[in-house]
């Protein structure tokens, strides 16, 4: 009698920690990442830009905490998103040009996430956020599918995104989201009811890299001379620029109404961001690829976390965070860990407490002989054995070189630079497996205005 009720006690122990493991499992929350190509912080309201580009992220902001100073890992997108779902400085996983392939022995986000459990998905834009580069790692569908243009847009990725979240709403599911609508060529319509006055020399033209590689120091080559660009034609570049982040919105707004529809809206995370920013103009040069440019126009993304359930009401987070700390930080919300490589830190502890203060660097790269690091007041940058020196508080354009008049500085985060990359370099020969590229694939680079006589930028 005691052995058989020994037995049913047993039972009814193991079921009862069996239900609570599930429970557990289903308060686990849905997650979805979403990356907007070249969005750059500063031309958000949410961020305190003039225009309201964007009313569905700013509506998503207010509930969510928002992270004032985010930082990219790279310039462009292909060693940022490798960055991203590794949690890998660039120096780390290797992919620094489109002749690489994010090596198999990295464990990625979607990796991690399929293993605890999650259905996993994404929808892209394609070209450098192409599987063929290896950051299909870990999704059990991943969409990069352009036909024979370039690059993809939310009119035909999200559609898609919407049917695969119908079909899996009762699943635990991470999706990705990345589209090129802001990335040039600066293409999208006026918002309704807003027209354009503008007549100047680039009206008609594609606004791409094909026409503004050669913008140098205010003037742009054409016709073989040269025209200087005034305020009116960068401010109609400003423009044009602004209609993509108004257009992707309204796509993302699309998303939020379905998540609502769905039932879904209080159980997911959703995380807003961008591989990079975009140069418009800025320190004399449209061209983001051969400046390396690693200024904030370049680097400084927008992050924005919602969690499920939980109104954060717009909390500002000051603390200067990277990218490499999404993938601690969702794989946290998530109840589960980051491999032992991750790089990052999990943001949980700035959600929970967003006047928290960090001592701490952050590290962005534009090829293995250009990268900087910043404190949140001071960013150096060091390029092929200079140092340019910019203080964030009092030059918010980086328009002055403060090294001479500050040597302490340079000495203390060049020391900080170089003690970085001792410790970020591969080690035990990883690193991207190399690749060549289909023919297909260099059409629309070309296509894309990322090719010259001498192949593939950067």
């Amino acid at each position: 009698m005691k052995t058989r009720a020994a037995r049913a006690a047993g039972c009814a122990l193991f079921l009862l920690l069996a239900a609570s493991s599930c429970r557990a499992a289903d308060a686990r929350p849905n997650v979805i990442l979403i990356s907007l190509n070249a969005l750059r912080a500063d031309h958000l309201g949410t961020y305190g830009y003039a225009r309201e580009t964007a009313p569905n992220i700013a509506l998503l902001a207010r509930g969510s905490a928002v992270f004032d100073r985010a930082v990219s890992q790279s310039h462009w997108t292909l060693s940022s998103l490798a960055s991203l779902f590794t949690s890998k400085y660039v120096r780390s996983h290797g992919l620094y040009d489109r002749g690489g392939r994010l090596s198999k022995k990295e464990t990625t986000l979607a990796e991690a996430l399929k293993a605890g459990g999650y259905k996993t998905a994404a929808f892209t834009g394609g070209l450098d956020t192409s599987g063929f580069y290896g950051l299909n790692q870990g999704f059990e569908l991943y969409d990069d599918e352009t036909g024979s243009r370039p690059m993809g847009s939310f009119r035909e990725i999200m559609p898609k995104a919407l049917n695969w979240l119908a079909a899996h709403r009762g699943d635990r599911f991470f999706l990705f989201l990345d589209s090129y609508d802001i990335h040039p060529p600066f293409d999208k319509p006026w918002p309704a009811g807003v027209a354009s006055s503008y007549a100047g020399l680039l009206k008609g033209k594609t606004l791409d890299y094909g026409l503004f590689r050669d913008y140098k120091d205010g003037e742009l080559p054409v016709g073989g001379g040269k025209v200087r660009l005034g305020r009116e034609d960068l401010d109609y570049v400003n423009a044009r620029y602004d209609n993509g982040i108004t257009y992707a919105d309204g796509f993302l707004g699309a998303l939020f109404k379905k998540l609502r529809a769905l039932g879904l809206a209080d159980g997911t995370v959703i995380i807003l961001t961008a591989e990079h920013g975009e140069e418009l103009g800025e320190h004399g040069s449209f061209d983001r690829f051969g400046s390396g440019d690693l200024h904030d126009e370049a680097v400084r993304v927008p992050l924005i976390v919602k969690l499920p359930g939980k109104d954060l009401k717009g909390a500002r987070v000051r603390a200067q965070v990277q990218l490499i700390d999404i993938m601690p930080t969702i794989l946290d919300l998530a109840g589960l860990r980051p491999g032992p490589g991750a790089q990052g830190k999990s943001l949980r502890p700035l959600l929970e407490a967003p006047a928290a203060e960090l001592d701490r660097y952050v590290y962005s790269e534009a090829g293995p002989r250009k990268c900087a690091v910043g404190t949140g007041k001071w960013k150096l940058i060091y390029d092929k054995g200079d140092y340019s020196l910019f203080d964030l508080a009092a030059d918010k354009a980086e328009a002055v070189n403060a090294a001479a008049k500050n040597p302490d500085v340079v000495y203390e985060l060049a020391q900080k630079l170089a003690a970085w990359r001792r410790e970020t370099g591969p080690a035990g020969g990883r690193g991207a497996q190399r690749v060549a590229l289909t023919e297909e694939m260099k059409r629309k680079l070309k296509e894309a205005g990322y090719w010259t006589s001498d192949g593939p930028r950067p």
